[in-house]
């Protein structure tokens, strides 16, 4: 097993584990609907990880050059604190639970967690064995312009907003939201600008022309 799928089955077995415990004390403490809500969003959370462990691709060859310059850490970093604010604002301390907008905010969440979902789905299979976490180049690399990425060349940071979009309000918090806003949404921005300024250095005039051929992640404005 090459070392991104063993990783992948890590989380999963390390969420499997923590959603387990999460479940057992939901039971017991929550009500019934709050115990069905995080119930649903364990279950599409792992269906997810199961699709991307089938979909994902070995590369071809190794990276030639790595330029993450730790904003992958950072982003993750900052997803995993609105997922943690959000848990917690949803079962216990209810800081800024929208509870006059349940179960509508909720079912909005699901839906755009799904959005997020297929957008992630389009992006992984169209980069194929080039699809990586970070921002790495391989040897003989190509530049993916088809599929998602002939209109929008950031499809992935697209569904990573989207995915704390939906945490947020499948939760039921607009705490999260703002959290979102001051930390997600910079850790996205200086990904794209990294990840820009090095396929620029490496791919050159390809990349520029692709650029302008292209929106970062909104078709026909951004």
């Amino acid at each position: 097993m090459n070392s991104r799928k063993r990783n992948v089955l890590i989380r999963m077995i390390l969420s499997i584990i923590i959603f387990v415990y999460i479940s057992y004390i939901a039971w017991h403490t929550l009500p019934l609907f709050d115990f069905c809500v995080i119930m649903a969003f364990f279950a599409v959370f792992l269906t997810w990880s199961i699709i991307e462990t089938k979909i994902y691709q070995i590369p071809h060859t190794h990276v030639e050059e790595d330029g993450d310059r730790r904003s992958y850490a950072y982003m993750q970093f900052s997803s995993l604190l609105v997922l943690f604010y959000a848990l917690i604002d949803f079962t216990d301390y209810h800081f800024s639970r929208m509870e006059i907008l349940e179960p509508g905010i909720i079912i909005a969440g699901f839906v755009i967690f799904i959005l997020n979902s297929v957008i992630r789905y389009k992006a992984i299979t169209a980069l194929g064995p080039y699809f990586n976490p970070r921002v790495a180049i391989y040897k003989e690399h190509t530049l993916i312009t088809d599929g998602i990425y002939s209109s929008i060349r950031h499809p992935m940071y697209l569904s990573a907003i989207l995915n704390v979009i939906a945490i947020s309000l499948i939760f039921s918090s607009w705490g999260a939201l703002i959290i979102m806003l001051f930390t997600v949404l910079p850790a996205v921005l200086y990904r794209i600008k990294i990840e820009e300024d090095f396929l620029l250095n490496h791919l050159g005039k390809p990349y520029r022309k692709y650029m302008e051929q292209s929106k970062r992640m909104i078709p026909g404005l951004w």
